[in-house]
């Protein structure tokens, strides 16, 4: 993704938007939502991250100079969301393909028979099936400096960003599993 506004984008932005910058505040708001919406019912589970991206690249080419001569400045907003939509598809793709390749399964019966495994078992089932792919490889190869600058490169992420995507899922594994051992329920979980 691309980095955020800079205050001369955001200038460019309002002004292709509207030449009085209180009614391009309104339709900045306006579209925003639309975009929202646009990226729900794709399915995108970031539609507010994916809108941002949005306007940061129409702003990007508009401050660049480009030309876009619209009468609908939605329009042109929907056609860079689309092809937005097509982008992040792919990578989802190129992600979940090279997950799939290395780690069919994770190895349930590894598992101790021990409270706190049985609820691990349990939330890693509650996580999308990418997330848990991607934690349980991150966490599994004896090298984990190539395996995870390996990993990086197939997803094609910077490695920070790898990071990133990993502690939140561990985070969200974390208080699951808190929750499940707090309920005294893991025995029931397996």
């Amino acid at each position: 993704m691309s980095e955020g506004l800079t205050p001369e984008s955001l200038a460019a932005l309002l002004a292709f938007l509207d030449p009085d910058r209180e009614r391009a505040g309104l339709l900045y708001e306006d579209i925003r939502r639309r975009l929202i919406r646009l990226f729900e019912w794709r399915g995108f589970s970031n539609p507010e991250d994916l809108t941002d991206e949005t306007f940061n690249r129409v702003a990007r080419r508009l401050q660049e100079g480009v030309a876009v001569h619209s009468e609908n400045p939605y329009g042109y907003f929907c056609g860079v969301a689309q092809l937005l939509c097509k982008e992040m598809t792919r990578r989802t793709l190129r992600e979940r393909l090279a997950l799939d390749q290395w780690l069919p399964a994770y190895p349930v019966d590894d598992f101790e028979d021990d409270d706190r495994l049985a609820c691990l078992r349990h939330c890693l089932d509650q996580v999308l099936q990418d997330q848990r792919l991607l934690v349980l490889r991150y966490h599994q190869a004896d090298d984990h400096i190539r395996s995870r600058q390996l990993l990086a490169k197939e997803l094609g992420l910077p490695m920070n960003a790898l990071r990133i995507r990993v502690h939140r899922i561990r985070k969200k594994l974390e208080e699951c599993v808190r929750e499940c051992l707090h309920e005294g329920s893991g025995r029931d979980r397996r």
